[in-house]
């Protein structure tokens, strides 16, 4: 289970799951399951996925509040109130609420409740459900993503929610559709950080029919509230990295979210009809400056350093065809595109481009010598760029850049160190050059303070350390806007700083991995469809609205 690059890992920590990312991840749906199998022989009603569960054997907790909640907890399950599609620049995606408005100059929101909701159980789901979710996260202070401060949260009738804020919190939106209602019966008695909830009763499409430690078996529910549910029967085994493209390919998975190496040719290749592999794009893969020191301090060196990069070449860095060159901006103009200025939209450089480089690196006092970049002070440009030693791939993408950066000249060496080793150093801004993955929200607000925010020097993605005075009065002001013509203005002003400043430098587009096979279930997201992110680890609303759309073949036989 990777959010990834041709081999690179991002955190989902300050997404939704997500992650988290998750980084909660957000998603949309654009269409519905279809009908249960018309005609012939009755299709398959059942599914096996690969979660991505950490280790050899799966710990049975559905707590949505703690961090050692196993995978099948979210979306399955417990359901946000609603997220954005990512994949079509944070387009709005009902869920449990089915609408938002604010007021008081965004100091008030209302979220309007689907009336149809309900627990497992049977019971209704309310906007008291919502109300004590935020309370009990508040009161026992959990470590889930989507917690915000707020003023008061109350329910005036059983399908609205309404919450209070001492400022405009426009910002806050992502994590209020990451909310994730509890029934206050079940957990009134229960300690959030300890409770590991073995038999959840949740309001998602699925309950738990079988704990093992080596598989999950969920069993789809005959009473959920949105909808008939296509898949039956769920199973989610436990699978290890080495034997998953097997699995993958003698169908004995059908829905995995794993890095596979040269995904096209190991799996695609082998059955082009029913063998799919979509890596949508979520992120930008950058290299990360340490701007407290030289000479990365100099903006001639950060433009050098970012010319000087064939990002083609490294696109393809081991899964070729599955990512592409990021816009300068930072933003990807496929998926964010209508968040880039007019002015950025085509500003891409996918091949390196070595003269403009020298040229920069000239203004910055540095002379070609017998094909090293010198200094004034006769030394040659060198640095290191840090990296965990466990992600073998990052390192082998690092050294490709380091090859492509010795063409200009400069001598660069890849490290490889502990993770928490590489954590302490970028805090500290004990390091040259790290190169890492920064991810999208539904709008490019969180993008740009992630990154750009002094405020988060060493944390989140300003691992370099930027601080800039006109960057952060212009996050203050987006900060405080709900509009989206406001917001694109501020931030093609925020973009203008990516390509002049280069406060990092955009190098190409991360993806979520996705391998689904259609012989059994058509309905799968694509390229052409992609209503949601198809990764049977995104977000709640992604993966339940990719399981809810399929439809079964008719005549197919389950595994």
């Amino acid at each position: 289970m990777q959010w990834t690059t041709s081999g690179t890992r991002t955190r989902r920590a300050h997404v939704a799951a997500a992650a988290a990312l998750t980084v909660t991840a957000l998603a949309v749906s654009g269409c519905s399951a279809g009908p249960a199998g018309q005609g012939g022989k009755k299709a398959s009603d059942s599914l096996t996925v690969n979660l991505g569960f950490s280790g050899n054997t799966i710990v049975r907790n559905f707590n949505p509040f703690s961090l050692q909640a196993s995978q099948g907890t979210f979306g399955f399950q417990y359901e946000a109130l609603f997220g954005f599609n990512i994949l079509q620049g944070g387009k709005f995606v009902p869920w449990l609420g089915t609408k938002y408005t604010w007021a008081d100059g965004g100091k008030k929101i209302t979220v309007a409740l689907d009336p149809r909701a309900n627990w497992s159980d049977g019971s209704k789901l309310t906007a008291k459900d919502a109300v004590y979710a935020l309370e009990y996260v508040k009161k026992q202070d959990l470590p889930v993503d989507w917690k915000f401060d707020f003023k008061t949260a109350t329910a005036p009738d059983d399908h609205t929610l309404e919450i209070t804020f001492d400022t405009p919190a426009y910002a806050k939106l992502r994590n209020i559709g990451g909310i994730q209602p509890i029934p206050e019966k079940i957990w009134q008695s229960q300690d959030g950080k300890t409770f590991t909830n073995p038999q959840p009763v949740a309001s998602g499409p699925y309950v738990l029919k079988k704990y093992s430690a080596q598989q999950l078996t969920f069993e789809a529910r005959d009473n959920y509230w949105k909808q008939k549910v296509p898949v039956k029967t769920l199973k989610a085994p436990v699978v290890a990295s080495s034997s998953e493209i097997g699995k993958l390919l003698s169908g004995e998975i059908q829905w995995s979210g794993g890095a596979v190496p040269d995904v096209q040719k190991q799996y695609v290749a082998k059955d082009p009809a029913n063998h799919h592999a979509w890596y949508p794009t979520y992120g930008g893969l950058f290299m990360f400056f340490n701007h407290t020191k030289a000479p990365f301090k100099d903006v001639h060196v950060r433009k050098g350093l970012s010319l000087a990069v064939d990002r083609t070449e490294l696109a393809d860095v081991g899964n070729p065809g599955m990512f592409h060159p990021l816009n300068s901006t930072g933003l990807d103009a496929r998926t964010q595109g209508k968040w880039i200025d007019s002015a950025y939209r085509s500003a891409e450089q996918p091949k390196a481009q070595l003269a403009a480089a020298e040229a920069e690196f000239a203004k910055a006092g540095y002379t070609k010598q017998g094909g090293k970049l010198v200094g004034k002070d006769g030394k040659q440009l060198a640095f290191k760029i840090l990296e965990v030693s466990e992600f073998a791939d990052s390192i082998q993408r690092d050294k490709v850049i380091a090859t492509q950066l010795a063409k200009a000249g400069i001598d660069v060496q890849v490290q490889p160190i502990a993770s928490a080793q590489l954590d302490k150093a970028r805090q500290d801004a004990n390091f040259d050059v790290l190169v890492g993955g920064a991810v999208y929200y539904n709008t490019p607000y969180n993008f740009f303070k992630d990154m750009l925010f002094s405020g988060n020097k060493g944390i989140w993605t300003n691992y370099g350390h930027y601080n800039n005075t006109k960057a952060d009065d212009l996050l203050q002001q987006m900060e405080g806007s709900g509009d989206d013509a406001a917001i694109l203005k501020t931030s093609a002003e925020l973009q203008k700083i990516m390509v002049d400043d280069v406060p990092a430098a955009p190098l190409i587009t991360i993806g979520a991995s996705a391998q689904y096979n259609s012989k059994n279930w058509t309905g799968w997201p694509d390229e052409k469809n992609p209503y949601a992110i198809p990764a049977p680890w995104a977000g709640p609303t992604d993966m339940v609205n990719t399981i809810l759309s399929l439809k079964p073949v008719s005549g197919a036989k389950a595994k």
